[in-house]
């Protein structure tokens, strides 16, 4: 019996000539919690990548209980029972839950049809272990972002892995999906499981992990046991400095009322909400996973259905809201889901980051997008966001890491300096510095006018940049907190009311 069930020799690997991991060895142990940590761009979704097969690592070499193992597509890793959950999850949303679970292993039964009653019999059961209550037929389409990870979950248990790679695995989740996943992380490490887990969340870190490495710009810094750290020392060594503040402090005025919504309906989830929002103003809206958050602000920028209620901005009337419109008017959509809805994937990121900006800066007859200026706000966008890219026309988004994929959503919008941004959880998936430069090129562009409106599972966050919270529960705003009295359990009481009244 070896005493690493796989270990990681010299690794290097380069990207458009540029190295972006530079000798990195680590040791993973069978019945273990490993926590890996760093800022976006670090290097720790290459490692797991090069782990997982999905593109082999330049020089250095991997031993899997002793013996060499040198991965070259990602079935590989499968048949050497190594499951690695994405932070963007590799589902089928055409396809039901069980076939999504099954996709790599279809059962057969006695006539070598697919047996589809073993796929639900034993995929809700796998199911039902996780926590949740949901049928393994439905579509994965009509599944909100937090239960399809835990699905993606189950679907690697189902291998019966030896080791499991989690990237960013809690960033979709309820807290009652979190506490279910770390009670499975905690049965699989007693059951001799290696689990190698990926997070920006330190909290969540302390909590679960044996040992932790901290990796920045590619290298190595250290690794320990959990109780040698503690938050102030891995922030160090994942950015080479100390953070003396969490939240940037920004001296602002909150002017008069931008936005105007009135008893606004998107059935099932949105039941009649309303809100006043300010030039200037940081509006934050914070509720538990279903509340209706994401709904209530589809259907007020025009990307699902309007069924009901009015809305005024800048004093005028939006009878139908579309995006196209919305943009128009100066008003800005930052989506939760980045890769769906954020990004062109197969695009060169300065091509993302310009997206929302061309139809402003190409020339009246001919419609050319000048190269120079394209270049030079690029520049500036990848400058002030930090955005780890190695050559902006050539790397396309789909190869950065996920952090960094937010951080050029985000750019894109703001670069846009528009009239209003909403934003569904704009710091998902960023590390702690990052979150820092996020933050204040939000609160910089409300000192400069503009109306904010964020949506964030992380109350801590929003109480943290917002003048006003605004809860949610059951399609309701149930509750309303201004700055100076928040306060974490009230904002939880509200949240849990179940959306009796309307705030």
């Amino acid at each position: 019996m070896h005493e690493y069930i796989l270990e990681m020799q010299d690794i290097r690997k380069s990207f458009f000539g540029v190295e972006v991991l530079h000798g990195v060895s680590l040791q993973f142990k069978a019945g273990e919690v490993y926590g890996l940590v760093g800022e976006n761009g670090a290097g720790k979704s290459t490692l797991m990548n090069i782990i997982g097969g999905v593109f082999p690592a330049d020089s250095g070499g991997m031993l899997l209980n002793g013996e060499k193992y040198k991965p070259v597509t990602p079935r590989d890793a499968r048949d050497a029972r190594i499951a690695f959950i994405h932070q963007e999850l590799n589902l089928f949303s055409n396809l039901t839950v069980a076939e999504n679970l099954y996709i790599d292993q279809l059962p057969k039964n006695a006539i070598q049809a697919v047996d589809y009653k073993h796929m639900r019999r034993e995929g809700g059961e796998r199911l039902k272990s996780l926590g949740l209550d949901i049928s393994p037929n439905a579509l994965v389409s009509d599944l909100p972002m937090g239960i399809r990870q835990t699905v993606e979950i189950a679907k690697a248990l189902l291998m019966n892995a030896r080791i499991i790679l989690f990237d960013e695995p809690t960033t979709s989740l309820s807290q009652k999906e979190k506490e279910y996943l770390f009670a499975t992380i905690r049965a699989l490490k007693e059951s001799g499981v290696a689990v190698v887990y990926i997070s920006h969340i330190l909290e969540d870190v302390f909590e679960l992990c044996d040992r932790v490495s901290v990796l920045r710009d590619g290298a190595l810094i250290g690794t320990r046991e959990r109780d040698e750290l503690n938050k102030d020392d891995i922030v160090s060594m994942m950015v080479g400095r100390k953070l003396e503040h969490a939240y940037p402090v920004v001296e602002k005025e909150i002017g008069e009322v931008l936005l105007t919504v009135k008893d606004v309906q998107a059935p099932p989830m949105v039941k009649g909400c309303s809100l006043e929002l300010r030039r200037g103003e940081v509006l934050g809206i914070f509720g538990l996973m279903g509340a209706g958050r994401t709904e209530f602000v589809r259907a007020v920028y025009g990307i699902d259905p309007l069924k009901g209620g009015s809305i005024l901005f800048d004093g005028e009337s939006i009878q139908k809201p579309a995006p196209k419109d919305c943009i128009s008017r100066g008003i800005a959509f930052i989506s939760e889901d980045r890769r769906g809805e954020g990004l062109l994937m197969p695009k060169p990121v300065d091509d993302n980051l310009i997206l929302a900006k061309i139809d402003d800066i190409a020339t009246p007859m001919m419609k050319i997008v000048p190269n120079a200026v394209v270049d030079k706000l690029t520049d500036i966008s990848i400058q002030e966001l930090r955005i780890r890219v190695s050559n902006k026309k050539l790397q396309m988004a789909t190869n950065l890491s996920g952090g960094n994929q937010q951080k050029v959503v985000v750019g894109k919008w703001l670069m846009l300096e528009p009239k209003m941004l909403i934003m569904d959880e704009p710091t998902r998936g960023v590390d702690v510095g990052a979150k820092y430069e996020i933050y204040s090129l939000i609160l910089d562009l409300a000192k400069r006018g503009s109306a904010v409106l964020c949506i964030s599972s992380e109350m801590e966050e929003l109480m943290g940049i917002c003048d006003r919270i605004l809860i949610m529960a059951n399609g309701r705003f149930t509750g309303e907190v201004h700055k100076g009295s928040f306060d974490p359990k009230t904002i939880m009481n509200y949240a849990l009311q179940g959306g009796e009244e309307n705030g």
